[in-house]
């Protein structure tokens, strides 16, 4: 038996021997664990439990230590598990952990509108006694609480940052309980305003490293409340953009099959063909913008690349979409580019030739927006020509929609759908497109 296997075992065993000895056998079972029949747990429960244990192969053992590990929240438990494990136990690494210590440490007002102890009562059990090694006789001890507010708010002699990793224990505490504390130091009840925007960007910049976001989900008393989300992401880097053709569907030939590179022959002016730069995040418009300056017929370069985008649209619908997003936000510095026409798959083949065999009902989305840490906007306008056969609704197109959207949504893109309908008059459609680009980019702190 390994080393690491002998002591995953013994730390296992001690975890059985905190339950009854009338439950040890029930919890035992529960993660297929068969002890030996011949002993009682009432003799020995540490025992009882390695019996079988021992029976396990190792990577059992291992995969076993990660799921009992979730499943007990325990401080103590994770902390004996690191030097075989790691952190491979959290959704949220020590590297995000130590780094939202630190940012914490440079943040001001840390507290917010609550006293120390009220912030950090309900994830920790402060009322606990504070262990001190240095502290040998158990009379003279103070609870977690007191001795956080002695040294941290009156003695201002332990950083924000000390109490969170070295008293709180902050590296090691359940995922669940992490995002408890990052919720609630958002909460409007603790800050809101500006200085509620500026948490929830720093804490997103940290945590979307390991795929989570901190996104709107309400308000109460006319304040936002965030909640802490798995990002719906794509992994993989950004590699080519094909986009914007204008009218028929470009000759694109495989460069460098082994680094994937592609090139539009024959009319290449017809399409456009964006490489990303190594670990893109997101593309927004002045980067594109930026891009196109060497192709620019026009001085005024934005207008140039709008026109050139603008033209690639068919239906009037879709026009109207493109066009109002740009006038809602073409005052700002930046902001994220709508890129219309986008490829998002690509069979050189006419469907004619592929009869039956068709690989891809839909190659090309209306709308691609691009925002970072891997979110994957796509944005159809849907026309009659969607979901019916001239004036008849055609259940097969309309399945056809479906189905192509569920595939885009288990891909890790959002996929958002306008009727055609809706950009009938021009007012309501113009209010239509900012309060949806309003809402999509307060989600994602844009």
């Amino acid at each position: 038996m390994s080393k690491k296997k002998s002591e995953l075992i013994e730390i296992l065993a001690g975890y059985f021997w905190t339950y009854k000895s009338y439950d040890v056998d029930e919890a035992m079972k529960k993660y297929g664990i068969s002890p030996d029949e011949a002993l009682d747990p009432n003799q020995s429960k540490r025992n009882y439990a390695k019996a079988g244990l021992v029976k396990l192969s190792e990577e059992r053992i291992i995969e076993l230590s990660k799921r009992i590990a979730k499943d007990a929240e325990s401080v103590s438990l994770n902390q004996q598990m690191e030097p075989y494990l790691g952190d491979s136990i959290f959704e949220f690494t020590y590297i995000t952990r130590r780094k939202l210590a630190d940012y914490f440490d440079m943040c001001p007002n840390f507290e917010g509108k609550l006293k120390l102890d009220e912030l950090l009562r309900g994830i920790w059990n402060i009322d606990e006694p504070y262990n001190d090694d240095e502290d040998m006789f158990i009379f003279n001890r103070v609870s977690i609480g007191d001795y956080i507010m002695q040294h941290v708010i009156r003695n201002d002699d332990i950083s924000y940052k000390d109490m969170l990793l070295d008293i709180l224990q902050f590296k090691y505490i359940s995922d669940s309980s992490l995002i408890k504390f990052l919720e609630k130091m958002v909460n409007p009840e603790v800050r809101t305003g500006e200085e509620q925007i500026q948490y929830v960007n720093g804490i997103n910049e940290i945590i979307g490293a390991d795929g989570f976001e901190m996104a709107v989900s309400g308000k109460i008393s006319n304040e936002l409340i965030y909640k802490i989300y798995r990002k719906n992401m794509v992994c993989g880097n950004m590699k080519n953009l094909v986009f914007a053709p204008l009218g028929k569907k470009p000759d694109i030939v495989i460069d460098d099959a082994i680094d994937n590179e592609l090139k539009i022959v024959g009319d290449t002016n017809n399409c456009l063909l964006y490489n990303f730069e190594p670990n893109s995040d997101g593309l927004s418009w002045k980067t594109l913008v930026r891009w196109w300056e060497p192709k620019a017929v026009n001085k005024n370069i934005q207008q140039d690349l709008f026109t050139r985008l603008l033209n690639s649209l068919d239906s009037q619908p879709e026009k109207d979409f493109f066009t109002r997003y740009y006038k809602i936000y073409e005052e700002r510095s930046d902001f994220p580019a709508l890129i219309p026409q986008v490829y998002l798959h690509y069979d050189p083949h006419a469907k004619i030739w592929r009869g039956n065999g068709i690989v891809y009902t839909h190659q090309r989305m209306d709308f691609l927006m691009l925002l970072p840490n891997g979110v994957r906007i796509v944005i159809e306008i849907d026309g009659k020509q969607h979901y019916s056969e001239g004036d008849k609704p055609s259940p097969k197109l309309y399945a056809e929609m479906v189905i192509d959207t569920r595939e885009l949504q288990l891909k890790g893109y959002e996929v958002y759908r306008f009727g055609g309908y809706e950009f009938m008059n021009m007012t309501e459609s113009k209010k239509t497109v900012k309060d949806f680009f309003d809402k999509l980019f307060e989600k994602y702190c844009i």
